[in-house]
């Protein structure tokens, strides 16, 4: 994993960020655990050719 971060417009969800082949990255969207539920794998995005691409389809979160 390279980074991860929670995402603007789901507050419930964080997006983990990986390496893909030829310097690409993919991300994991995946929605946080609750106390009634474990951390669930909700969507693979697709290949993008920066962490930068990939942020600009799925914002980052205001700190």
């Amino acid at each position: 994993m390279i980074e991860k971060y929670k995402l603007a417009n789901e507050p419930d969800k964080t997006m983990f960020v990986f390496p893909a082949l030829a310097g690409k990255v993919y991300g994991h969207i995946v929605k946080d655990r609750t106390e009634k539920g474990p951390a669930k794998l909700v969507f693979e995005t697709s290949r993008y050719d920066s962490i930068e691409a990939l942020k600009a389809d799925y914002p980052e979160a205001s700190s």
